[in-house]
């Protein structure tokens, strides 16, 4: 259950409605807090259409930092948008037995994205091995935006997880897909 109620339309005024966004749960839920709003959608906004890391492997390094946290609502739509950029059911169920452990044929820079995401998600930091071979396929930019999108969805998992954010029914589709484990 939702430690802090969804907002309604009325609840927000005209002048504040572009903070919202897309009408999903996670937005009707941070908007009780405008300035917090509007800032995690710049940040969110700029990362997922302005960034020029690769948006695959994003999406791959974000699946990474949700499956290992075991957070619901950012895995399910995180599979939908990874579609949008390219991400493959293959991608997933590869991505999976990577965390599981299992080394799998996904090209080396992916493996590596997931990698250094899981470092990043568990260990607070990209150990030295991931950091070397990722700084061969990318310049210090990517290399950046890689470390800032991934420890921008860290935080977003957690503040996910503490409001206990709902997902909305249309979304669940994706999680009898490809089921967190408990």
């Amino acid at each position: 259950m939702a430690r802090v109620p969804l907002l309604g339309e009325a609840d927000i005024n005209d002048e504040n409605r572009d903070v919202l966004g897309r009408r999903i749960n996670l937005y009707w839920t941070v908007g009780h807090s405008l300035g917090g709003a509007r800032a995690y959608s710049t940040m969110g906004l700029w990362l997922r259409h302005e960034s020029k890391f690769d948006p695959r492997l994003r999406e791959l390094a974000i699946l990474t930092v949700g499956w290992l946290a075991r957070a619901e609502y950012e895995w399910a739509h995180h599979i939908e948008i990874g579609y949008d950029f390219g991400v493959t059911d293959a991608d997933i169920e590869r991505l999976i037995r990577e965390l599981d452990g299992e080394e799998t044929d996904l090209e080396p820079v992916a493996r590596h994205v997931i990698h250094g995401a899981k470092e990043i998600a568990r260990d607070g930091a990209m150990g030295d091995d991931n950091w070397a071979a990722l700084s061969k396929a990318f310049d210090n930019e990517l290399m950046v935006e890689l470390t800032l999108g991934t420890a921008f969805y860290c935080a977003i998992v957690r503040v996910l997880k503490t409001l206990q954010v709902p997902l909305e029914e249309d979304a669940k589709q994706y999680l009898e897909k490809y089921p967190l484990p408990a």
